[in-house]
């Protein structure tokens, strides 16, 4: 049998080619312990939400379980409590399956002061959450230094950023960013032909379509973009989280598609999305991601959950931002995972017109 399997690989190489493989992605978790609500839209995660989701979950081997940030609630917490949330969130995660790998980036609300990393959130961080992944010591050394680090496994790098540092508002960390910078460019440079990268982090690049304010320093994200387009044919992927939406922001140069930023929806409801998680397919030669299962519940079925599925990763209906296309308007509706009528923090409708299309790209 084993023979002719591989008769049939060597005969027919895209039998192999088309093999695929899934992430777990649980983004902006936001679990707040020891409440419950009654409605939860624009409230944290409780219990009872977490749980239904992770028992919705399918069953399933999952080399990786990607969290991009933002697994505690907001605004600010005690080391007991940090503690204590992350053992109860990595347990459950865990569980679902006990061979995955689970890679968390920071997000801004898993700082003891919100926003604000530092060498205390650093060190609960990893001993809570990357310290059993740590083979080598190699994570410890550099997510000490800034919150990131690197997880490698055959030909696949996952790096993991810390964009917090990155952030508007935190312009007095502009060294620690930049020097994460010059982190991130080495790595790349390092990397064979052969290799491919994932890059995870929590703020996504970009204006925020709900606060409608720019996400990252400007001096910073010129630099990051430089970086990208530099490495562009080595990076099959960036995943970010942070605005609880699904949603996407696209790299451009002269035009073209550079490099898309998908960014997953939250499982809490911060921004009056629908809960959601997803799962990506990516296929298991080029690491490629070729399909995305957005799965969500509403505060009217009772914990119910639905599912729908986008493939158009190609993403021309932003580059050519047709008014008529169908794929366009069924993103925006998506955008917060089928809640209803979009609505921006100042209460304006968010619509698939020429402002999303330009919002959406990040032209260098």
């Amino acid at each position: 049998m084993k023979k002719l399997l591989f008769l049939l690989l060597a005969a027919f190489p895209a039998f192999s080619y088309a093999q695929k493989d899934s992430i777990l992605v649980l983004s902006d978790v936001h679990v707040h312990l020891d409440t419950t609500w009654s409605t939860f839209y624009h409230t944290d995660t409780d219990s009872s939400l977490f749980l239904s989701a992770i028992n919705n979950i399918k069953p399933g081997k999952y080399p990786f379980i990607i969290m991009p940030g933002d697994l505690l609630k907001h605004k600010g917490h005690s080391k007991q409590v940090m503690k204590t949330t992350f053992a109860y969130i990595i347990k459950h995660v865990q569980n679902i399956d006990k061979r995955a790998i689970i890679l968390p980036a920071l997000g801004n609300n898993d700082c003891m002061a919100h926003n604000v990393p530092d060498a205390e959130t650093y060190d609960v961080f990893y001993k809570s959450l990357l310290k059993p992944i740590d083979q080598n010591g190699e994570i410890k050394k550099t997510f000490y230094k800034g919150g990131y680090y690197v997880y490698e496994k055959n030909d696949l790098s996952i790096i993991v950023l810390n964009t917090v540092l990155f952030m508007s508002e935190n312009k007095n960390l502009a060294p620690a960013a930049r020097a994460e910078l010059k982190w991130l460019e080495y790595k790349l440079s390092t990397l064979k032909r052969n290799q491919s990268v994932w890059l995870v982090y929590h703020v996504p690049p970009g204006i925020d379509r709900y606060s409608k304010s720019p996400s990252w320093q400007d001096s910073i994200q010129l630099a990051y973009t430089h970086i990208i387009k530099k490495y562009a044919s080595l990076i099959k992927l960036q995943l970010a989280g942070h605005t609880h939406m699904a949603d996407v922001k696209l790299m451009i140069n002269n035009g073209k598609l550079l490099s898309p930023v998908v960014i997953a929806p939250g499982l809490d409801t911060r921004n009056g999305n629908n809960p959601a998680y997803q799962v990506m397919h990516y296929n298991e030669r080029d690491k490629k991601i070729n399909e995305i299962n957005t799965y969500y519940t509403d505060s009217i079925s009772n914990l119910k959950w639905h599912s729908f599925t986008f493939k158009d990763l190609g993403f021309k209906f932003l580059l050519d931002c047709n008014h008529g296309s169908s794929i366009g308007a069924a993103f925006v509706k998506h955008y917060t995972i089928d809640r209803g009528t979009t609505k921006s923090a100042d209460g304006a409708v968010i619509a698939w017109d020429d402002d999303f299309c330009m919002t959406s790209k990040l032209d260098h």
